[in-house]
């Protein structure tokens, strides 16, 4: 029974990470087009001036309030 233990916490491990990356959602296009439309100006390299990059960059600050 000792040998099962580190089995059954492990997978116990396993299934609450999964649990919590399944929570995080991907961004809905209105969401997307909000950020890019509150940071554009704050993005530097004009190549890289999309939605998506914007989302990665300031994401988090769309989720906090």
């Amino acid at each position: 029974m000792k040998t099962f233990a580190p089995v059954i916490v492990l997978l116990a491990g396993l299934i609450s990470a999964h649990a919590a990356s399944a929570a995080v959602t991907a961004p809905t296009d209105a969401e997307l087009k909000a950020c890019f439309a509150a940071h554009s100006q704050l993005m530097e390299k004009p190549g890289l001036k999309n939605q998506v990059a914007c989302w990665r960059a300031h994401g988090y600050l769309m989720t906090r309030s």
